[in-house]
């Protein structure tokens, strides 16, 4: 189906034409009409000495430009066709590819998306835990965040806290390798 702005243009072009062509072409595109509508009423429901074969043509012409099928120029032949907006390729390497994608995961991870469930993930007990431990105050310090942050990156699974008592510890080495922390590090960087 065409825009309206090119039926517009091609209705506006034809009205300067006073022949029946032009105004049947014209009557088509204001009502929209179809190709069936158009052989109907200009072929099969009109006896056969009665028909007028270049009526119907520029009938048959009008439809199938509303349909897509044929340009301005077929049924204007003084109008150029506009040029089809065509969709612009862009082309990365494969270092700014991945490098999108971290930053794509960075935004899904900080949104949330990535998450499966919004329930609070529990701490894992300390006899699960691996030997290289450290306090909150030491991860926040290696990480270079605030307590709020790693609180919260533990509550959603995307690091894993060991609880003892009432405190609790993160293994140093699952930091180190941790998306999460690697990309807050990797944007605090940037930032810098």
């Amino acid at each position: 189906m065409r825009k309206q702005s090119e039926i517009n243009r091609a209705i506006e072009h034809l009205k300067a034409y006073t022949d029946a062509a032009s105004r049947i072409q014209v009557e088509v595109l204001e009502m929209k009409r179809s190709e069936t509508w158009v052989f109907n009423q200009y072929v099969r429901d009109v006896p056969e000495d009665e028909r007028n074969e270049t009526l119907f043509y520029a009938a048959r012409d009008a439809a199938q430009f509303l349909a897509g099928k044929i340009g301005i120029s077929s049924i204007c032949p003084d109008l150029e066709d506009e040029p089809e907006e065509e969709e612009e390729t862009i082309t990365l390497s494969l270092s700014e590819y991945k490098k999108l994608l971290r930053r794509l995961d960075r935004v899904e991870r900080r949104l949330g998306l990535r998450v499966g469930s919004l329930e609070k993930v529990p701490r894992k007990d300390i006899s699960e835990a691996p030997d290289d431990l450290i306090g909150q105050a030491d991860a926040c310090r290696l990480i270079g965040c605030g307590k709020t942050t790693i609180k919260r990156w533990a509550n959603k699974g995307l690091i894993t806290g060991y609880q003892k008592g009432r405190s609790v510890y993160y293994s140093r080495r699952e930091l180190i390798g941790s998306p999460v922390v690697k990309d807050y590090k990797d944007s605090k960087s940037n930032e810098e």
